[in-house]
């Protein structure tokens, strides 16, 4: 009974949801007997967004002592927030410490996947150093992320302008910035990270375009540090944490905590809700010194955290510096020389930078093809509907990492991800086991989950009042990006398997050949406690 027979997986992205699971399955699950594991990797260095990211003042805005792999905490962590450059350091020297790269194939991505139902297998076209070959795998992993296909502005004239166009997510490092007309726009997280930096160049001007306001807020978990902007920890206390596991685990647990306990915060009208809205209006005015008329062109009339909160250290105050301007009046088009907005006002400039964000319609960049010649592209070309974030109906032994209704605006992303791949590692361990030729969850219900998630929704912000990237740069209709409940709440749900969701085949026509001759392995083994099961 239970004899496994081994599947082969392909796992598309070598960040860190795909080191998570390859941590899972060598280490912790040790499935190395029943799975061959392949990660393909589009660029050269495994990294994800913290190697592609390379903008001045990349940062994390999460707790960095939360924003560590679950089995590797990390003590020396030089800030309680994090730069873009240490994460990736943390990053690669826990890759090399676990083998986590055993698997990777770099500098190759996936160009197409088609389900072959009968054989219940992924065909993939796979492109390497200039040619494409064919592959092949029983289980397809997606953990590209959901904000790793970034795009330009749909602004008329953008392609005109003669000078430096560059977009946060492909940053021109060769590019002097100092002594120049430079636009900023946009006012998303990773706007609000370069603004600082750029403004602190010489002889730079900047004008940051702002579509509408977002929330300056404390940063996620910062009641730890007393609300201050951030921490830098003395020598003393990463050698306390390094000496003292139990300290640093007790330190890490009030972190969590706290961000846990803020999900009241999200509930639209609750108490939490309204303390935040008054701080936060008030503790943004402090920081524009005063100024009611910048405070009222920066400052959200809708819920706090409606769109993603973000700390922003240093943004606030770079408007009270002489070389920064702010206009809010929409853009009318871009011309060879500059931006022209709607009040007929042209701005020259010498760089364009692109703030912009990211595809967030979770449409995969390639084709990917399920049962019955279903296209996922197609399939989700109106609203993305997946279950549980994981799977996505008519596509078979197909599992993502941040899908969508990912837990990705609340919690800790970190541990989300290390629960979804505990949550793959059982269903993979079942197919093993039971000789399971395919699972794929039912339309039914990813639709009545999503209905219900739609219903809870709601009553919390990310439904409020705003354009935000969390309902695709809407600011009517479905929230396609956040999970709808509390980060606990995930965990709760992806602890067990739901099989009364699934469509499952097997690979004989009678379900319960896995049982083979009717015995355990544990039979077989000499000197065996064949009464195991008897009780005190």
């Amino acid at each position: 009974m239970y004899h496994p027979r081994k599947l082969r997986m392909v796992t598309i992205g070598g960040g860190i949801s795909a080191m998570n699971l390859a941590h899972m399955l060598m280490h912790e699950k040790k499935m190395d007997d029943v799975v061959e594991h392949v990660i393909y990797e589009a660029n050269e260095v495994l990294g994800g967004t913290w190697w592609v990211n390379k903008y001045p003042g990349v940062a994390c805005d999460v707790p960095a002592h939360i924003y560590t792999f679950p089995f590797e905490p990390n003590p020396d962590w030089s800030a309680f927030y994090a730069s873009g450059s240490e994460i990736h350091d943390y990053f690669m020297r826990t890759v090399k410490k676990y083998n986590l790269d055993r698997d990777v194939k770099l500098s190759h991505r996936i160009v197409g996947a088609t389900f072959d139902e009968y054989e219940g297998i992924w065909n993939l076209r796979v492109e390497h150093d200039g040619r494409v070959f064919d592959d092949w795998c029983n289980i397809l992993i997606s953990a590209t992320g959901f904000l790793s296909s970034w795009s330009w502005p749909d602004i008329p004239g953008l392609e005109d302008f003669k000078g430096l166009k560059a977009h946060s997510a492909a940053w021109d490092t060769s590019y002097d910035y100092s002594n120049k007309r430079i636009a900023m726009v946009g006012n998303g997280s990773s706007a609000i990270q370069i603004m600082p930096e750029l403004a602190k160049i010489e002889g730079t001007e900047i004008v940051n375009f702002v579509r509408s306001p977002t929330w300056i807020t404390p940063g996620l978990g910062s009641a730890v540090i007393d609300g201050q902007t951030n921490k830098v920890y003395s020598e003393e206390e990463k050698r306390e944490f390094r000496e003292k596991p139990e300290k640093l685990k007790a330190y890490r647990k009030a972190i969590q905590h706290g961000s846990n306990e803020a999900f009241a915060m999200f509930e639209k009208d609750s108490d939490a809700q309204k303390a935040a809205f008054n701080a936060t209006s008030k503790m943004m005015l402090d920081r524009l010194g005063g100024n009611t008329e910048l405070a009222a062109k920066l400052t959200p009339t809708w819920e706090v955290g409606c769109r993603r909160v973000t700390p922003g250290p240093s943004y606030l105050e770079s408007f009270l510096r002489p070389n920064v301007s702010l206009t809010t009046s929409p853009i009318s088009h871009i011309t060879r020389t500059g931006i022209t907005t709607h009040d007929a006002t042209h701005h020259p400039f010498d760089a364009i930078i692109c703030a912009t964000g990211f595809n967030v319609s979770h449409r995969p960049a390639f084709p990917l093809v399920g049962l019955n010649g279903t296209s996922l592209s197609a399939q989700w070309s109106e609203e993305p509907l997946a279950y549980l974030s994981i799977c996505a109906p008519n596509f078979p032994n197909y599992f993502m990492f941040g899908g969508p209704n990912a837990p990705v605006g609340h919690g800790s992303l970190m541990a989300a991800l290390g629960w979804t791949a505990e949550y793959i590692c059982r269903w993979v361990r079942k197919m093993c086991e039971e000789d399971v030729k395919w699972v794929c969850v039912t339309e039914r219900a990813t639709q009545e989950l999503n209905a219900y998630a739609d219903e809870v929704m709601q009553g919390l912000v990310w439904s409020g009042g705003c354009r935000s990237w969390y309902k695709k740069g809407r600011v009517e209709g479905r929230v396609t990006a956040v999970w709808g409940g509390s980060a606990v709440g995930f965990k709760e749900v992806t602890d067990v398997l739901r099989p009364e969701d699934f469509r499952i085949e097997y690979r004989t026509k009678n379900r319960f050949r896995w049982m083979g001759s009717g015995k355990t392995k544990i039979e077989g083994e000499p000197g065996a406690d064949l009464a195991f099961y008897l009780k005190k």
